[in-house]
Order: C-alpha cells, then sequence, then structure tokens
C-alpha cells in the first residue's frame, strides 16, 4: 500500500509540474513569432512601410513644453492603407504625454478616418470626435490635415473639407510631460497598422482651406511632401533620407523618428482593468475563454496533489489551491510587461484564479458522484 502511495505521490508531483510548464509556455510565449519590427524605409518611393507588428517613434517632442504650444495647429500626413478588413483600434498616429485620457491620436476603422483626444476608442463616453468616413482607399495615398484654432477643428482629405466642429478644438498634451509621437502603433505596441507613410508634419498655425488645398495640389503635382512655409514647423518628415535605424528630422531639431529593431511598448501597464481594452472581438472572448480552462486541469492536480502529499483537509486544500493558481497567475502577468504582443491585465488573473477554484469543485463533483473512481484514482474521500 505504501508503494502505490508512492507512485501515486511521484505521479502527481510529474502531473502538477508538466502542467504547470504548459501554462508558463502558453502564458510567456511571445505572440507574434519571429519577433521583428517590420518596417521598411523606401526611399525610392519617398515612404515608409508598416507591416504588423511594427512601430516607429520620436522619444521626446521637447518643442511641446507649454500650453501656448498646442493652442493652434496644423497636422499633414500622406497615408496609404495596406488594407481594411482588421477591425478595431488601428493608430496611424499618435501623439501621448504617457496619459491615454490626453493623448491625440488619428486612427482609422475601416475606411475611415477618426481624429480625437482621450481613449474614447468604443465612442461608448461620447467624447468629441472628427470622422471623415470613405476616407482611405488600399494602395492609393490619403492625405490627412488636421487643424485646430480657438474657431474650431477641422479634418480634410485630399485637400477638402470632410468634417469640422467649431465648438470643439483638438489639444495637444501640453502637461510638462516627455511628449512622445507613434507612428504606425500605439504606445502598447499592440495596435499594428498596415499601410505606408509618404510624408508627415506640424505646424504652429492653423491652415486656411485654401492652404490645404494649395499643399495638397503641391504634393499631387510633384508626389513630393515639402510643406510649406517652412517657418511655422514644428517637425517635418520626409523619408527621403533614411535607414533602417532612425529617419532624421528636417527641421534640425534632432527628433529623429526612431526604429527599434524589435516592436516594443513604450507605456507598459500592470494589470490593467478589463474595461480599458481597445475593442472588443471574437479573439477576445476566445482568449478570455482559454484563460478561464487553461488553469481549470492545474487546479484540480494541485489539489488533488496537496491533499495527499500534505494530508490536508478539503477546505485547508482548496485555499492552498486557489492561493497557488493566484501566485502562478499573478507572476506570469508581472512577466508579460516585458514581453512584446503580451500585455498584464487584470481579467486574465481573474479568469485563471477562477479556472483554479473551478477545478478544485470539478475534483469535488467526482469525489461525490464516482466515489469508486475517486478512490481508485485520486486519494480516500474524507
Amino acid at each position: 500500500m505504501g508503494r502505490n502511495n508512492n507512485k501515486r505521490h511521484l505521479a502527481l508531483q510529474i502531473l502538477f509540474l508538466t502542467i504547470v510548464v504548459i501554462v508558463l509556455f502558453f502564458g510567456l510565449r511571445p505572440k507574434d513569432w519571429p519577433i521583428s519590427n517590420n518596417i521598411r524605409c523606401l526611399p525610392g518611393e519617398n515612404s515608409l512601410s508598416f507591416r504588423n507588428p511594427s512601430i516607429a517613434y520620436v522619444d521626446d517632442v521637447r518643442i511641446f513644453t507649454n500650453k501656448n504650444h498646442s493652442d493652434e495647429f496644423t497636422l499633414q500626413l500622406v497615408v496609404s492603407p495596406e488594407k481594411l478588413v482588421r477591425r478595431g483600434f488601428r493608430p496611424i498616429l499618435t501623439l501621448h504625454d504617457g496619459d491615454d485620457s490626453h493623448q491625440l491620436a488619428i486612427w482609422h476603422w475601416g475606411a475611415s478616418v477618426i481624429v480625437m483626444n482621450g481613449d474614447d476608442y468604443d465612442y461608448s463616453k461620447k467624447s468629441p470626435r472628427i470622422t471623415a468616413r470613405d476616407a482611405l482607399t488600399p494602395g492609393n495615398p490619403s492625405f490627412i490635415t488636421v487643424t485646430s484654432n480657438n474657431l474650431g477643428s477641422r479634418l480634410f482629405i485630399n485637400g477638402s473639407l470632410a468634417n469640422e466642429m467649431n465648438n470643439w478644438k483638438i489639444t495637444i498634451p501640453h502637461a510638462g510631460r516627455k511628449l512622445r509621437l507613434t507612428l504606425g502603433n500605439s504606445i502598447y505596441g499592440k495596435h499594428g497598422w498596415d499601410g505606408e507613410i509618404f510624408g508627415l508634419s506640424l505646424h504652429r498655425n492653423a491652415f486656411s482651406p485654401e492652404r490645404v488645398k494649395y499643399q495638397y495640389d503641391k504634393w499631387l503635382s510633384q508626389q513630393v511632401f515639402v510643406p510649406e512655409p517652412k517657418d511655422d514647423l514644428v517637425f517635418l518628415y520626409t523619408f527621403r533620407d533614411c535607414d533602417d535605424n532612425f529617419i532624421p528630422e528636417q527641421t534640425g531639431r534632432n527628433q529623429p523618428l526612431l526604429i527599434p529593431a524589435r516592436p516594443i511598448m513604450i507605456k507598459k501597464k500592470i494589470l490593467s482593468p478589463p474595461w480599458n481594452n481597445f475593442y472588443s472581438s471574437s479573439s477576445f472572448f476566445i482568449d478570455a475563454l482559454l484563460n478561464l480552462i487553461g488553469f481549470i486541469p492545474l487546479g484540480a492536480v494541485t489539489y488533488c496533489w496537496l491533499q495527499q502529499l500534505y494530508s490536508l483537509s478539503r477546505r485547508h486544500a482548496a485555499l492552498a489551491t486557489v492561493l497557488c493558481c493566484f501566485a502562478i497567475s499573478l507572476s506570469m502577468e508581472l512577466l508579460q510587461i516585458w514581453i512584446p504582443g503580451r500585455s498584464s491585465t487584470l481579467l486574465d488573473l481573474i479568469l485563471n484564479t477562477l479556472g483554479a477554484w473551478l477545478g478544485v469543485i470539478f475534483l469535488d463533483i467526482i469525489r461525490v458522484k464516482c466515489p469508486n473512481f475517486y478512490l481508485r484514482n485520486f486519494l480516500r474521500p474524507s
């Protein structure tokens, strides 16, 4: 009998360690493999090509250090999306000071271009935004211009006014913290955009509709992004001179656009709450289900192993099991902060812990419903 118990202990220990290794493998593996920043500089086309996963960024846009710089501006960029079938928040450009509620974001959902401040991605808060529908076509460049001043905000597509809000002013973050410019992704590195950017500029003045049309006609005739006037430029990127590591900024302010070798998370979230997800989709619910189901076997085996190894009561073994699985899940969530393509979320921690508890309940159901099977394969029922 003692020999059988020893074999049972060893088998449960091996099974426990095997399940832990499997859980850690799927919990800590990078989701994008191989991990590479899929950005190509195309000097012959004067463009920068983005393929998910990818990100380019300016670490510190130092010109915006106080509110005066953000009272009035014009932001111009020429983009050509690779495809429009991917749903969800796909940021083309963001200006971010570390607080999502302050950021300026230009992104697209399908063929629509959306410009907004803050983090109301699903429009649940009904925060102001400007939208241009059917503004993007795969393979065709679109000249996007955003202007803002005390009179309001305007969004132009290919030199024509697409939308405006006279009582709302888009702002650039000015909280005094480091301001970062990111292209082709969010600062969390999880929302890659596919397409090409042919030019980008930011001006201190709000252009008139006539000036916007002039800029578009000039670009259309020359196919070269050279904004005017140059004396009000904050930054300018034409992508004519670039390499695999950085793209020089044309105003001489030493604010190069950096291209890291691997996708990075400029801002890391620790145990972000579930309501901070950018959007809901089938992949979100599948991931949530896997987080729940994946810890059920771990909970059941740990519960059984602790009862056998330490002769714990069911109540104490159940509590120890939940705490053990909680610690494993918490460790994974903290480690995921540093892994590209992964995110540390409170929802995953809750679902993992709930899955472990369901494993305990599952084993107790077997004990009650099938006592002979339980006695023969697990341990003596108490």
